[in-house]
């Protein structure tokens, strides 16, 4: 029997045993409860917010900044151990001229900048892991008019991580904006806050712009502004 004729006649076996049974299965969807809407609205912010720290940190990985660390890391361990064995050298020599002053003079010298350099990698590894953190602004008042923005920091940062930023203004349109330029790419954000929020943006090194602003069109905005800096 020609090849076909075998292909045909498994198709309408298997249609004739599990066809009927697959449509009998079928059953018609049945949605479950709505779901709260500002509860998925927080889920997709959340999202957001996460797919854009990946996004950013993936592109300061690509750019070999985590190698610089751990380079910085290996040249310390480095020094460290050289200092080590000069205080191994310096104390058999005291061993032998139990008196020498300059010998101890120079032992606690280089105890001294292995404490130092110890120091640099615990900073180091607390930079590596985002242990780290610093205040940019406390409670900084503003006054705009209505419809305006206002820049309320703009300096150097050194590390990926991010930022979160508290307002609290007598606007319902109040908005945080955050923009910086890394490996020739422009970021910026927004988010608005209304009168008390707090927004959290991630960064890369560079210089990091924050601004805040208002769509009201006719009543002028105060507001106070404090933001950290976690990397």
């Amino acid at each position: 029997m020609p090849i076909g004729c075998n292909v045909e006649k498994i198709i309408y076996t298997y249609n004739a045993r599990y066809g009927k049974k697959q449509m009998n299965n079928m059953g018609v969807y049945n949605p479950g409860p709505k779901r709260n809407i500002k509860v998925i609205a927080l889920l997709v912010v959340c999202i957001i917010l996460a797919a854009s720290l990946v996004g950013v940190l993936a592109l300061y990985l690509s750019n070999g900044n985590t190698a610089d660390l751990k380079g910085q890391v290996t040249d310390k361990d480095k020094t460290i151990s050289s200092l080590q064995t000069q205080i191994a050298s310096l104390q058999s020599q005291i061993s032998q001229t139990p008196n020498s002053t300059s010998s101890q003079s120079q032992i606690a010298s280089l105890n001294e900048q292995i404490s130092t350099l110890n120091d640099q990698l615990a900073a180091y590894y607390n930079i590596a892991m985002m242990n780290s953190s610093s205040i940019l602004l406390y409670q900084q008042p503003v006054s705009q008019d209505a419809n305006a923005t206002t820049q309320v920091f703009s300096e150097d940062i050194y590390y990926a991580g991010y930022v979160s930023i508290q307002v609290n203004a007598s606007a319902s349109t109040t908005f945080v904006e955050v923009s910086y330029n890394y490996a020739a790419s422009l970021f910026d954000y927004n988010q608005t806050i209304g009168t008390s929020g707090t927004a959290v943006f991630p960064v890369l090194p560079g210089t990091l712009f924050i601004n805040v602003g208002n769509t009201n069109q006719t009543t002028a905005n105060t507001a106070t502004v404090s933001a950290i800096y976690y990397y």
